[in-house]
């Protein structure tokens, strides 16, 4: 069994014990949520997932009110959380979200009994958070704190929460990435512009769907995202 700390909680896992931990994925909510609340509303994405990646869920560092869409349905959930202060700027990575994610992956990659953390799945004010680790991860390589070989981004916000210096515009993260987009979502061009704006186009893929600011629930368009998620680790592997 495996007692994580009280900030990170435990996705679906594999049917029967494999040997070998399988790779994480970090998984970042939106604002306004909590590890509980995106670890249900992911569940149809991890039961296609969970014989190649365990799900490993990250509070944010800061309680708030409950985002969009949270309630009525996560009702009695909280606390909830978000990844930014509300007096700072939200494009701007706080030092105390750097620390929530810095010792979350110290402690799972330190943690014989997980793999280590392969990639991050993010949400919202979560997916601008991974963009935003991935763009530190291209300047700064393992300096930067975190190695992901690859991030699933949904439904989220341009720019990425870091500080882009003028010297940097232009640049394109390479490292792969899905970018996941709802095309009822009112952010939808904001999602489009994070994507087409800081990512390789030949390195990275942009899937819409008809649904507003949520993750896909339809049985084939979950599978789709499975599958491009499959990919994308399978030429990982392929190319280690």
């Amino acid at each position: 069994m495996i007692f994580l700390p009280s900030y990170l909680k435990l996705g679906l896992t594999a049917g029967e014990p494999l040997g070998t931990p399988l790779p994480v994925i970090l998984c970042l909510h939106g604002g306004g949520s909590n590890a509980t609340v995106f670890n249900i509303q992911s569940l149809r994405i991890q039961r296609l997932l969970s014989n190649t990646f365990t799900f490993v869920f990250l509070d944010g560092p800061s309680v708030t009110s409950a985002g969009a869409g949270v309630i009525p349905t996560f009702q009695g959930c909280d606390p909830y959380f978000r990844w930014f202060k509300g007096d700072r700027d939200i494009n701007i990575m706080p030092s105390e979200t750097r620390s929530q994610v810095s010792r979350a992956l110290t402690f799972i990659n330190s943690e014989p009994e997980l793999g280590s953390v392969v990639a991050f799945l993010g949400f919202s004010q979560g997916g601008k958070l991974g963009a935003g680790l991935l763009w530190e991860q291209m300047l700064k390589g393992t300096e930067s704190g975190w190695d992901f070989k690859f991030g699933i981004i949904c439904n989220a916000i341009s720019p990425p929460m870091t500080e882009i210096r003028g010297e940097d515009e232009g640049k394109r993260v390479q490292i792969p990435t899905l970018h996941v987009v709802g095309l009822e979502d009112e952010w939808r061009e904001s999602s489009r512009s994070l994507f087409g704006g800081f990512f390789d186009g030949a390195r990275s893929k942009k899937m819409e769907f008809g649904v507003g600011h949520r993750l896909p629930t339809a049985e084939n368009e979950t599978k789709d995202v499975a599958d491009e998620i499959l990919r994308i680790w399978g030429e990982i592997k392929e190319g280690a």
